[in-house]
């Protein structure tokens, strides 16, 4: 069973696979989305921790996994994961990875998302397809251990995370069957980002580039 993908701006999604609703760093939501069973929120910037956005489609079922720095910021209940910890909900299981920048700096030897900061990305694994969300990243040593999946969001704009150069170097490690960009349009990248990464990605690697809803 393939998943229905929704794209809404940045590194925002819903993903539907095997009857779970699940959200990823929700932001820029158009009104009236349909309500989350599952929340994944990676870490606690504002483009990836939207109370707004996410007021709109939590509930009281809603399950959430944050990061670290972001459960602190979420009222709860929040299953805070680590880089490095699992959690399951039903037919669901998640894993989190670490997310960190080894070469984008706000200043000299400070990166945008260090990592101490225990900023993360989620493995996730339902319905027999496995997911990569990477959150905010570089290429990073711990992404030869995650692949194969079946699909991976990895951004490409630069600045603060991967370039699409970069990201088709994450591509080679993880080995996804589809690699999906994000981290793009809203604050820094544009479009041509994803698609110098469709131009870069290993013979046979599908590269879906999405349209957005956001608001």
């Amino acid at each position: 069973m393939e998943p229905e993908i929704v794209w809404y701006a940045q590194s925002a999604f819903r993903i539907e696979v095997d009857g779970l609703r699940i959200y990823l760093d929700p932001y820029h939501l158009p009104p009236g989305q349909p309500p989350a069973d599952v929340l994944m929120i990676s870490h606690d910037h504002g483009d990836h921790l939207s109370g707004e956005d996410i007021a709109q489609i939590r509930n009281a079922d809603t399950v959430v996994f944050a990061s670290p720095p972001a459960a602190k910021k979420l009222a709860p209940p929040v299953t805070t994961l680590a880089p490095g910890q699992s959690a399951r909900h039903g037919g669901l299981t998640v894993r989190a990875v670490p997310a960190y920048n080894v070469n984008k700096f706000r200043s000299p030897g400070v990166p945008f998302h260090p990592r101490e900061g225990q900023h993360v990305g989620f493995v996730f694994e339902i319905g027999g397809l496995r997911f990569y969300f990477a959150g905010d990243t570089d290429v990073i040593p711990e992404m030869a251990e995650i692949g194969p999946v079946d699909y991976a969001f990895l951004p490409v704009s630069g600045t603060y995370v991967m370039t699409a150069e970069e990201a088709a170097e994450a591509v080679r490690q993880i080995r996804p069957r589809v690699v999906i960009p994000m981290h793009y349009g809203s604050i820094v990248g544009s479009v041509e980002d994803a698609h110098r990464l469709a131009r870069l990605v290993p013979e046979g690697v599908e590269v879906r580039i999405l349209t957005p809803i956001s608001r």
